[in-house]
């Protein structure tokens, strides 16, 4: 899991990230290079003081290019007393919902390109339980959530399946 603020390497600077952008990518590759079905998941900060519109859509424009597993969405909240309640450039909350709303939108088609290139291919999973009305639920080894009927007692067994 990796986390990731809206905006440029100034943006990251002013919040006291102690990495850049190519960083960041430069992670996920490697991390990419060694486990290529990885889960990678991020968390991402958006309308915090001082995000230009081209600071977000960068934003928005690498999280598309990276294909996470999963990307959870924050929107800025000014808390007065803190540091960043006292940066220039705050952004309104109507910018800061829109932004928020099309990243989202971008986290839910992103998870399901991911969770679509597995797709017919046999992964263990981890079942962890039973529905009242007999539907298992259980755990990729990437964190896909799957689902599967049985009369068998499968908490915490791993066996495989196809997934569907």
């Amino acid at each position: 899991h990796l986390s990731l603020q809206s905006g440029s390497d100034a943006v990251l600077k002013r919040m006291k990230r102690r990495y850049c952008l190519s960083d960041y990518q430069e992670a996920v590759s490697l991390i990419r290079a060694l486990v290529p079905d990885a889960a990678i998941t991020t968390d991402i900060i958006v309308g915090f003081p001082g995000e230009t519109e081209q600071g977000f859509e960068e934003s928005y424009q690498l999280c598309r290019q990276l294909q996470f597993a999963r990307i959870h969405v924050f929107s800025y909240s000014r808390r007065s007393g803190t540091e960043a309640a006292r940066l220039p450039h705050q952004i309104s909350a109507q910018v800061r919902k829109e932004r928020s709303q099309k990243m989202l939108a971008l986290a839910e088609e992103s998870a399901q390109k991911f969770r679509q290139q597995f797709l017919g291919k046999i992964m263990p999973v981890l079942w962890e339980q039973q529905s009242v009305d007999g539907v298992w639920s259980g755990l990729t080894r990437n964190y896909i959530k799957v689902y599967t009927r049985s009369d068998e007692d499968l908490t915490n067994k791993l066996l495989p399946l196809k997934v569907a």
